[in-house]
C-alpha cells in the first residue's frame, strides 16, 4: 500500500513538472505591476555554493520608481520555469518587483523580466522572451541567437515609449 501511494506521489510530482509553464503577459500588465523600471550594469553576481544568487547592478537610467545609484536583485530562478539569472558587466532593462521578505528585489514574471541590451546599427536593443506580448504592430527583429529563435529584441526607444504610456495611464487614474 505504502509502495502504491509514493508511486503516485512520485508520478504526479513529476508530470506537474512537465506541465509546468509561464503563461504570458502584455506589456502593459508587466509595467504596472513591476515596483521599479531600470536601466542598468551589472557589477557583481554572488556565486554561493548552496543558494540563492544575487546581482548588483549600477541603475543608468529610471524608467519607473524613485531614482537610486544600485539595486540589487535575486539572480536565482525559484521554481522550475523560472529563468532569473544576470551577468557581470551587461546593460539590462529590468522590470523588478519587491520580493515578499527578501532582501532585495526579483526580477518579475519569473525572469522575463531582465530584458539583456544590445546595439544594432547604431541603436539600443532590448532581447525578451515571446511570454512578454507587445502590442500589436510593434516592430521587432531577431534575437541575438540564431539558435534561439524565439527570442526576439526590439529598439529601446520604442520600448521606453510604449511603457511611458502605460505609467501616464496609472498616474491619470490615481
Amino acid at each position: 500500500m505504502r509502495t502504491a501511494l509514493y508511486t503516485v506521489l512520485f508520478a504526479w510530482v513529476a508530470t506537474s513538472q512537465l506541465f509546468a509553464r509561464v503563461g504570458s503577459i502584455v506589456l502593459d500588465q508587466l509595467a504596472r505591476e513591476s515596483a521599479i523600471i531600470v536601466v542598468a550594469k551589472v557589477k557583481s553576481v554572488s556565486h554561493p555554493l548552496i543558494g540563492k544568487r544575487y546581482a548588483k547592478a549600477e541603475v543608468v537610467d529610471v524608467w519607473k520608481g524613485d531614482q537610486k545609484e544600485r539595486v540589487e536583485f535575486l539572480a536565482s530562478h525559484t521554481w522550475t520555469c523560472g529563468i532569473s539569472e544576470a551577468r557581470k558587466g551587461e546593460r539590462v532593462l529590468l522590470f523588478l518587483s519587491k520580493g515578499g521578505k527578501s532582501r532585495s528585489y526579483e526580477i518579475a514574471h519569473s525572469g522575463r523580466g531582465r530584458m539583456p541590451l544590445r546595439t544594432v546599427n547604431s541603436k539600443e536593443f532590448a532581447s525578451f522572451w515571446p511570454d512578454i506580448r507587445l502590442p500589436k504592430g510593434t516592430p521587432t527583429i531577431d534575437g541575438p541567437r540564431p539558435e534561439r529563435d524565439f527570442i526576439r529584441s526590439v529598439e529601446v526607444a520604442i520600448l521606453r515609449d510604449l511603457v511611458n504610456k502605460v505609467l501616464q495611464k496609472m498616474e491619470k487614474s490615481e
